[in-house]
């Protein structure tokens, strides 16, 4: 997935603006994908720089996750193919 289509995506299916998944795509960027303490920092940044409550930057925090997961899980049973589900 190209980081345009994530955007989208992201913007889509946690109900914000695609200037704000913008936003969360450079905090996500700018931390590791994996451990604890990293989600909780996500969240406390995406909470902070947004202006959002802290359960509603954790359910953005957790669709961006749900999203990088689906698509490493498509990479991983199709490697060689475009993996456009239109198809």
């Amino acid at each position: 997935m190209i980081k345009t289509e994530f955007i989208k995506e992201l913007a889509a299916k946690a109900s914000i603006t695609e200037e704000q998944a913008v936003q969360v795509n450079e905090i996500l960027e700018a931390h590791h994908i994996i451990g604890k303490k990293s989600k909780e920092a996500v969240i406390a940044e995406i909470s902070e720089k947004l202006g959002f409550d802290a359960q509603t930057a954790e359910n953005i925090s957790n669709a961006a996750s749900e999203l990088i997961a689906g698509n490493l899980k498509n990479k991983l049973l199709h490697p060689f193919g475009d993996n456009d589900e239109d198809k």
